[in-house]
């Protein structure tokens, strides 16, 4: 991606932002999947970006929402949010700069619906920081043309299992700009050598870790698209779409600042 794009890219994350700091305010026990959808894309609407999920290989909705033993790619659907819900909402949306040009930014987070009442909050909590920090590990640590995928991958590996959790291996990041989803992956796990590429100046790319309690199982739900914990645990789940510059690295969608 050329570094005159930044400025556009910008722009986008910074509308994700605005989107995900809204939700994070307003999720709440008694909403539902769909609500939550429906507000994503009034914000998106507000902001003068669309969807970048809705359709993408015939996903039904604007954005995911996962519940609890969901780790990604959950459809929003009519159930309310409980007391105690771990709920991931991921949210990828573009804008067209004046040639018709799409620019997308992709982030998720994960947020506990609790009032205290709940006797595993602390490890939901945990498990939220976990996955979090995670996230934050990989940012401190990349250096244009030295980090490598595979350098990614074994940070979040070897902090998540130090924990006493486990990294998803057949879900993660992704390169990002034009398109939603671009070389390279970007792996929640060490892979071999030979699968590596290093992580090039001037490119963005989103850092996704999927961790769940227990092992790393999974099962797809039987409407093609929601991915369950085999096990019936607990996941987290946060990304960030992140420039790659020559002279630093840079947040786009810094929901916390």
């Amino acid at each position: 991606m050329e570094p005159q794009e930044l400025a556009k890219m910008r722009k986008v994350g910074q509308a994700l932002v605005d989107i995900l700091k809204t939700l994070k305010k307003e999720i709440r026990i008694g909403m539902t999947g769909q609500g939550l959808a429906q507000r994503a894309q009034q914000l998106m609407k507000k902001n003068k970006v669309k969807s970048s999920i809705k359709g993408y290989l015939g996903f039904p909705a604007a954005i995911c929402v996962s519940l609890n033993n969901e780790l990604t790619h959950g459809i929003p659907d009519h159930r309310p949010f409980k007391e105690g819900d771990l709920v991931s909402f991921d949210v990828a949306c573009h804008r067209k700069d004046e040639k018709g040009i799409a620019y997308h930014a992709d982030a998720a987070m994960t947020v506990l619906l609790s009032e205290g009442k709940e006797k595993n909050d602390e490890e939901k909590k945990k498990l939220i920081s976990v996955t979090k920090n995670a996230l934050q590990k990989v940012i401190e640590n990349i250096k244009p043309n030295i980090t490598t995928t595979q350098d990614i991958g074994k940070i979040i590996e070897d902090y998540v299992q130090s924990q006493g959790y486990h990294p998803v291996k057949e879900y993660g990041g992704h390169g990002i700009g034009r398109f939603m989803h671009e070389s390279p992956f970007v792996p929640n796990y060490k892979i071999p050598s030979e699968r590596s590429v290093v992580i090039r100046e001037n490119t963005a790319i989103c850092v996704e870790p999927l961790v769940q309690i227990g092992n790393a199982e999974i099962k797809l739900s039987p409407n093609n698209w929601t991915v369950l914990s085999a096990q019936d645990q607990f996941n987290a789940h946060f990304e960030h779409t992140i420039w790659v510059g020559k002279e630093k690295v840079e947040v786009l969608t810094n929901y916390d600042e």
